[in-house]
């Protein structure tokens, strides 16, 4: 791996964007461009929506009819996060991860007591469902009109439990877009097949797996394994092992000497769309770009990382990149009489750059 090429920060941020769809958006069905992402971080779900509709040519156009259609959905697939999953892989995902979740938050499930009111608690949903979706909240209910609630946490986690045993998911959008109604996964996602979650003996790794390490790799690339393995949940001897099995991904190494992995398109892409690639982006809350890694630093310097998630709470802001780096976060004007751009650089923007901000600004995909 000593021949592989050395790219500098800006060329890797720029790598990225191009990857990712971010440079130069795709003529692709919603669905399709979650599928190519793997999944799509969506504990914001407006955010989440502005995140897919950034990466099609079409914008927010169809966006609503792939969630009421039942071709996109909402759950926690990995890292007890809500993602956006291609409906028809909601199974694999759960099979191959839900597991790693649930032994993540035995402790929290065993105070709670969520194990011996599952089964009341499913029954009491699938009852509630079979008038149509409904939001959290009617279950929330009907599990308190049950007997099934009265300690704080015991609804998310019972509706936690039954989202990684694949009895429930979020499908259709509420009115607003703002919330999604809740589905049983039976009768919402029919009849795929499951793929198996473990690997016949000397196999390597499942199937799944490498088809999931392979989109990450090719959508997310320059990354490197540990990103790969923190994205997903899995172990890094899994996603090494995975990759072994991959032909159509190649190596890069940063400056620092770090092996990185990309689709060998995306290096012409990003020489292609260079120009496009390295102008003002506007991403929302939680978007892919920002959070499908656990190393941040090609693209966003240490000395601001506390800008972009105050506190360290968990809550990141919208961010500004340009030329690959993420240079500042930004908001919308808090009244209604004025809801324009508010920018808030780490170092001050030209006025061509707030120009490009503005004008990016304009284009964000509306529902």
């Amino acid at each position: 791996m000593s021949s592989a090429p050395v790219l500098g920060d800006r060329e890797i941020g720029l790598a990225r964007l191009a990857a990712q769809g971010l440079a130069r958006p795709r003529e692709a069905a919603p669905e399709d461009v979650v599928r190519a992402l793997g999944a799509v971080q969506a504990q914001d779900l407006p955010g989440a929506l502005v995140s897919v509709g950034l990466r099609r040519s079409a914008g927010a156009a169809g966006l609503r009819e792939a969630f009421d259609a039942g071709r996109i959905v909402r759950t926690w697939p990995m890292r007890g996060t809500l993602h956006l999953v291609p409906a028809e892989e909601l199974r694999a995902w759960l099979a191959v991860l839900g597991p790693r979740t649930v032994s993540s938050t035995t402790a929290r499930r065993r105070e709670l007591g969520i194990d011996e009111r599952l089964d009341a608690a499913r029954e009491t949903a699938l009852t509630a469902l079979r008038h149509g979706p409904q939001p959290r909240e009617r279950l929330h209910a009907a599990w308190d009109e049950a007997g099934l609630l009265g300690a704080p946490g015991r609804a998310y986690h019972l509706m936690l439990a039954l989202h990684l045993d694949a009895s429930l998911c979020m499908g259709p959008l509420a009115g607003n877009a703002r919330d999604q109604l809740v589905v049983p996964v039976e009768h919402w996602v029919p009849g795929a097949a499951e793929e198996p979650a473990h690997a016949p003996a000397g196999a390597g790794v499942p199937p799944v797996v490498v088809r999931w390490v392979r989109r990450y790799l090719r959508s997310h690339g320059p990354a490197s394994v540990a990103d790969a393995a923190r994205w997903a949940a899995l172990p890094r001897s899994t996603v090494r092992a995975a990759l072994g099995m991959l032909d159509d991904v190649v190596a890069v190494r940063d400056r620092g000497g770090q092996e990185l992995w990309c689709a060998p398109e995306v290096l012409a892409d990003a020489a292609r769309t260079g120009r496009r690639a390295a102008g003002v982006h506007l991403l929302p809350p939680f978007d892919e770009y920002v959070l499908g890694y656990g190393d941040r630093s090609h693209v966003l310097d240490g000395q601001h990382a506390a800008r972009i998630v105050p506190g360290a709470n968990g809550v990141f802001k919208p961010t500004v990149v340009a030329g690959g780096r993420i240079v500042g976060t930004w908001g919308r004007g808090r009244r209604a009489s004025s809801p324009g751009l508010v920018l808030e650089p780490f170092e001050e923007f030209s006025a061509t750059r707030r120009r490009a901000a503005e004008r990016a600004f304009a284009r964000l995909p509306v529902l």
